[in-house]
């Protein structure tokens, strides 16, 4: 029987994380369908407390599956020692993890909706006294936030805005035509995108799942026009996802998006390539305000290099012309606006807040 227990998954984190010892038989059992309950939990191996001893030419697949509208978190107990005992974990959307001896004593993995992540553990002949336990808790998701991108239009979420862990709503994106997403990358080291979610469609009708990780640099274009992102974990990130109709994104050679920090951050844009010699970078802050702390071009004939405000139209407010302006640093006070350049190049120092000295 598997052991399943309905509380509150917050304080149920650091109560089991304080069980220690080996009290259940390791064997390849998995997870009924009946012990799949929303906010609750269940062990692998069955009813372990603590972390359960692995035998040699051990080889089992465990499967931690979920239906639609349950997520599950997975904290994976690492207590592999021999040096060729391993646990493979495979999810449906590609990633494939191994964990082993090196690796760190506790792993989190997170299983979206309607699919299954498998967690294979195998031991060599050679009796280590390797060891292990998965706690799942099982989790609902909650219904989409719909909004309408219009044309021209831009929407963007903050990824903190996005987290299901921290009872936020997932956002479904609805458009007359395909969609361009981006990822409006900080900079900063400790933003993890993993447990970040593309959807096409919605979470009632899935036709597939991507990660948002695969497209840090490099944009998105949606087959169809509609798509949900959502995230699973509460990492604290000071990105964002952008997304505009394809058609405007169709008008530059490139459109990318770009996130300040308060760390300043070169922003590189080079429209002196590609068939129209035009790139537009939509910047999202942090807060209200970004300051512009320097700006190095290229004197290129018929350069255009300004900050306008987002969607760029040609009825669009100009904030800063930086063919004109060469005295820095000057203050941009918007959430969000887009630089375009035509014919030139150029560097960018930003930063959002500015820093007190």
């Amino acid at each position: 029987m598997i052991y399943s227990s309905t509380m509150s998954a917050t304080p149920l984190i650091i109560s089991l994380g304080l069980l220690v010892g080996v009290t259940a038989a390791l064997d390849c059992t998995q997870i009924p369908n009946n012990a799949i309950i929303p906010l609750s939990y269940t062990t692998i191996p069955a009813g372990a407390t603590g972390l359960v001893e692995i035998p040699p030419n051990f080889n089992c697949v465990y499967n931690v599956k979920v239906p639609k509208m349950v997520y599950a978190r997975v904290r994976l107990e690492n207590g592999l020692k021999g040096y060729n005992d391993l646990i493979t974990v495979q999810d449906q959307q590609g990633t494939y993890t191994r964990v082993s001896s090196r690796s760190p004593s506790v792993l989190n993995f997170y299983v979206f909706p309607n699919t299954t992540t498998t967690f294979q553990v195998v031991t060599k002949s050679v009796d280590m006294h390797s060891s292990f336990r998965m706690i799942v808790f099982y989790q609902p998701m909650y219904t989409e936030t719909v909004t309408h991108l219009g044309n021209p239009d831009m929407k963007y979420f903050m990824l903190n805005d996005l987290q299901e862990n921290s009872y936020k709503t997932p956002q479904t994106i609805i458009s007359n035509e395909k969609i361009s997403v981006s990822m409006a990358s900080s900079g900063w080291d400790a933003d993890i995108f993993e447990n970040y979610f593309i959807i096409k469609g919605d979470l009632n009708n899935t036709k597939s799942v991507s990660r948002l990780s695969r497209f840090v640099g490099q944009g998105y274009i949606s087959t169809g026009s509609s798509l949900t992102v959502v995230g699973l974990d509460n990492r604290v990130s000071e990105s964002s996802v952008t997304f505009v109709p394809f058609s405007q994104a169709q008008q530059y050679d490139s459109y990318t998006t770009f996130s300040t920090y308060f760390e300043a951050n070169q922003l590189k844009i080079d429209a002196t390539v590609g068939n129209k010699k035009k790139k537009a970078v939509t910047v999202i802050s942090m807060k209200n305000i970004v300051t512009v702390l320097d700006v190095q071009r290229t004197n290129s004939p018929n350069c255009v290099l300004k900050a306008v405000q987002s969607p760029p139209t040609p009825s669009s407010e100009i904030y800063l012309d930086f063919t004109t302006v060469t005295d820095f640093p000057r203050n941009i006070t918007h959430k969000s606006f887009c630089i375009i350049a035509e014919n030139c190049g150029a560097t960018f120092n930003l930063v959002s807040p500015f820093p007190l000295r």
